[in-house]
Order: C-alpha cells, then structure tokens, then sequence
C-alpha cells in the first residue's frame, strides 16, 4: 500500500480524506484499503521520511496535507522497476499498471510489463504442475466430491492466469505499437 499512496501523491499532495476518496473511486477494483489502514500507512511513511506533512487551515477546519520527498520519489520509482512477488502478483502488477504513466521511458514502461508477464508464466507453470500431479492421484469414492471440487479451484487458478498473461501482453503489444 506504500507504494500506492506514494504514486498518488507523485501526482499531487492529499490529504488522508483525499486518499481514501482515490481508493474508493477506482483502486479499490484491484486494492482495498480501510481509513485506518491507510492513516498506518502514512504514519509509517512519514516515519521513514518518505512523505511530509503540512497542515493548513481551510474554510475554518484543520486539514493535514501529505507530499511526497525526493526519498519517497526515488522509493517509488525503484518499486516501478522491482521483482513482483508470486503471493502479491495480481495486486502488484495492477498496481503497477495504474501507474505506468508515470514512467518518462518507453522502454521502462515495456520492461515492467515483461517482469509482470514473466512472474506470470512462472506461476501458470507451478499451477500447470500440479494440475498434472493432481490429475495422476487416484481418489478414493469417499472423498471425490471434495477433491473434484477442489480441483475446480485450481483450474481458476489457471484460467485466470491465462486470462491475465493475454491481457497484460496485450497491454505490452499497445505499447510497443504506439509508444
């Protein structure tokens, strides 16, 4: 969630109202976040001097207004660049993508892309492999219903990550289309 905050505020200083109110109204379709959660997240970032805080006063209230430093910047930017975790490998890669715009090169652009198809197809391979071992298992009677069941699930598995590697090298392919 650092790094998503750090994105938002790449783009403009918020405040924490601001920040939640951008998670609810398009972030949240790939990354949820509570109000607390997210005041966490800031106190940490600040704590790491990632972010600043200035407080001003508008029509009368107090507001808390959050910047992003030149650290936070460089952090964020590294972020953009780094391996995904298999774990966290949808939220991630969405989150990279919603803010790919950011990125001044092309070539930057393309290569997060190429990590995120990557980190993909490794994965499929890992579900793939076990599809197969789980395929060769012979069940006993009792317990088909629940093993037929659970292999449904890993089926999802691999379709969505079918359906994910096709639109992210799609994206990719936009990409090296129109640059």
């Amino acid at each position: 969630m650092e790094f998503v905050i750090l994105g938002l505020l790449i783009l403009q200083s918020l405040t924490l109202y601001e920040i939640n109110q951008t998670f609810k109204q398009g972030i949240s379709l790939f990354y949820s976040a509570s109000y607390g959660s997210l005041q966490v997240t800031l106190k940490n970032l600040l704590a790491k001097g990632m972010i600043v805080m200035e407080e001003r006063v508008e029509n009368g209230r107090n507001k808390k207004v959050y910047s992003i430093t030149e650290s936070g910047r460089a952090a964020f930017y590294q972020w953009m660049q780094d391996e995904i975790p298999p774990s966290k490998l949808e939220v991630t890669g969405l989150s990279k993508v919603y803010f790919l715009g950011l990125l001044p090169d092309v070539e930057q652009k393309k290569q997060v892309l190429r990590e995120i198809i990557r980190k993909i197809d490794l994965v499929y391979g890992e579900l793939a492999q076990m599809n197969d071992l789980y395929s060769q298992i012979c069940v006993p009677d009792a317990f088909k219903e629940v093993a037929r069941y659970r292999l449904k699930t890993l089926d999802y598995g691999l379709q969505s990550h079918g359906f994910a590697r096709g639109w992210f090298a799609a994206l990719l392919a936009e990409l090296e289309a129109n640059p």
